[in-house]
């Protein structure tokens, strides 16, 4: 009996495989991005100058990345919301 409770025990202990091969974070900034360009493109919410838009998208998903975050969706939704949400320059043309 002692033998099948350490059998049991080691079970536990195993180390798990993953189902997928981690990412790396330049894929998961990538993927990301990708994500949140094609939504507020689709949607017609890209406005003005695009390297403007794309490094507004890009300095969002950055900052989450820093603090931890992995979840592709959630860096690509949260980018899309501030994008959406952030003030915009509005010009007086006379």
């Amino acid at each position: 009996m002692s033998s099948r409770r350490t059998d049991v025990a080691r079970l536990g202990t195993s180390i798990p495989r993953r189902r997928w091969p981690a990412m790396t974070d330049p894929e998961l900034r990538a993927q990301s991005f990708e994500i949140a360009w094609k939504y507020l493109d689709q949607s017609g919410l890209l406005t003005g100058e695009p390297n403007d838009s794309a490094r507004f998208i890009l300095n969002r998903i950055d900052r989450m990345m820093l603090r931890g975050e992995r979840r592709r969706l959630l860096l690509s939704n949260a980018a899309i919301d501030a994008y959406r949400s952030r003030p915009v320059l509005v010009t007086l043309d006379a």
